[in-house]
């Protein structure tokens, strides 16, 4: 587990508390105790050549240019998994009545989380279903971008991080 506080350098009452929970993959073992070996599963963020052409469509006269963190990105996907994977509670997150009752806690795992090794694939596919099922097809030769006919929308999703044009006014 990570916990930060962000605008740590203002005053108290800016502060906002942040917490994240990454897999292990580099410590994921089998139930033989054998380093885990995941199925080949990658994902194709958008390269910069992309990027740089959606900014460049958002400076075209009476376009609009906006970005957005994909909230809790990879959390929103299942982890469909050929193999079933199982994660250790960390302790700080035990319930009370734990303490003395449980050693190594474990709960199988339902959605992609950072660090496991087919969490961007899985986080891939369910964003391209989700998007395409708003109306959209993909563009051809460039990985996670998208074109909305209707709206003249361009989307191109960027490490998590969305940034998409369409004409002024439609926002």
């Amino acid at each position: 587990t990570i916990c930060s506080i962000k605008y740590w350098e203002r005053l108290a009452e800016y502060h906002k508390y942040k917490g994240r929970i990454c897999f292990r993959g580099d410590s994921t073992r089998d139930q033989d105790g054998a380093l885990a070996v995941f199925p080949e599963m990658s994902s194709s963020p958008t390269a910069i050549h992309t990027a740089n052409a959606n900014l460049a469509y958002g400076c075209i006269e009476g376009n609009d240019t906006e970005q957005a963190d994909a909230v809790r990105a990879y959390v929103q996907a299942l982890l469909k998994s050929v193999y079933k994977t199982w994660v250790r509670i960390p302790k700080e997150l035990w319930l009370p009545s734990w303490h003395g009752r449980y050693t190594r806690p474990m709960c199988l795992l339902v959605k992609s989380l950072y660090g496991h090794p087919e969490a961007g694939g899985h986080w891939e596919n369910h964003l391209t279903n989700a998007v395409r099922g708003c109306g959209s097809d993909p563009i051809a030769n460039h990985p996670s971008s998208y074109w909305f006919k209707d709206l003249k929308l361009l989307m191109s999703v960027v490490r998590r991080r969305l940034a998409r044009v369409w004409p002024k006014g439609q926002s």
